[in-house]
């Protein structure tokens, strides 16, 4: 009886999981760029795609639908330090896949990741929602983790760029690293959302470098950073020449968040609400100091 039962069990829930496997692949697309391959999240039936920035590094893909059909594809917009890119394809009614909230995920959630992993097209994966970031020391080549999904799942090479959804089948993040034999890391969907909707890129008219912060200072001001960002140049006119921000200056924080490298900067400036001005902890000849920004959105361009 209790065998009977668990079997019934079993293969209702074996025939739900295909059924949701089935769904969602219809939703991911391949796409390679000349030097290799990965996945892309249809995000809107009118042809706009959903990638990793080092999936498509440059200008231009190859984008090829499930039903076999291909597109030319071009980046409209990327955020490389959330490496994500959004890519358009002149196409439209595409099967695109619901968008769910990833700030209501809880713990302990199936999760279910899609893509073209070694080249097998449409593979899928189970795993579990374990947390969200802050991810501490995840910065590789760029691409900056310290707001992310972190999965109890299997993932391969090729699975970047598609998405991880949730056991009804909404998109709760785009796949982007694999930390371990049975640990990933994803963007979040509500980070996709503020890309896509414009608000995700904030510009101060900076360029920056890292140094190591020197001892002195760090004991003086009482901190334990031990890395913090050096103003290299301020552009004219720009929200930080405005504020009065000067090349030399040293960077400790952001709305009293840790400055450690350019991706830190980037995330600080993007959690910040529109229109809200940001404080920027600086150093200026040995002596701290706080100056407000209001940094300048650049509209992100998703249009045909």
């Amino acid at each position: 009886m209790v065998s009977t039962l668990t079997q019934a069990i079993g293969g209702a829930l074996a025939g739900e999981l295909a059924a949701l496997a089935e769904r969602v692949r219809a939703g991911v697309v391949r796409i390679t760029n000349g030097r290799g391959a990965g996945s892309g999240t249809i995000w809107h039936e009118d042809g706009l795609i959903v990638t990793n920035y080092h999936v498509v590094p440059g200008e231009r893909a190859r984008v090829t639908l499930t039903d076999g059909r291909e597109f030319p594809g071009a980046v409209v917009s990327n955020l490389p330090e959330r490496d994500l890119a959004v890519i358009r394809i002149e196409a439209r009614g595409l099967p695109a896949l619901p968008v769910g909230d990833s700030t209501a995920l809880r713990v302990g959630e199936i999760v279910m990741a899609v893509g073209h992993p070694l080249g097998v097209p449409g593979a899928a994966t189970l795993g579990i929602y374990s947390g969200t970031g802050p991810i501490e020391g995840q910065e590789r080549g760029g691409r900056h983790f310290r707001e992310a999904i972190l999965a109890d799942i299997e993932l391969r090479p090729g699975n970047s760029g598609g998405p991880l959804v949730n056991a009804r089948g909404e998109t709760i993040g785009i796949n982007a690293m694999v930390m371990g034999p049975r640990t990933a890391l994803a963007v979040p969907s509500a980070t996709v959302v503020r890309l896509i909707g414009g608000r995700a890129r904030r510009i101060l008219g900076v360029r920056v470098e890292p140094i190591a912060t020197p001892r002195a200072l760090a004991a003086r001001l009482g901190i334990a950073q031990e890395a913090a960002l050096i103003l290299v140049d301020v552009a004219a006119d720009s929200p930080a020449d405005r504020a009065g921000l000067l090349p030399g200056d040293i960077v400790l924080a952001v709305d009293g968040h840790a400055i450690e490298e350019p991706g830190d900067l980037a995330w600080g400036l993007s959690e910040a609400p529109d229109g809200t001005p940001v404080t920027i902890r600086i150093v200026r000849g040995g002596a701290p100091r706080e100056v407000t920004v209001e940094a300048e959105v650049r509209a992100v361009a998703t249009a045909a």
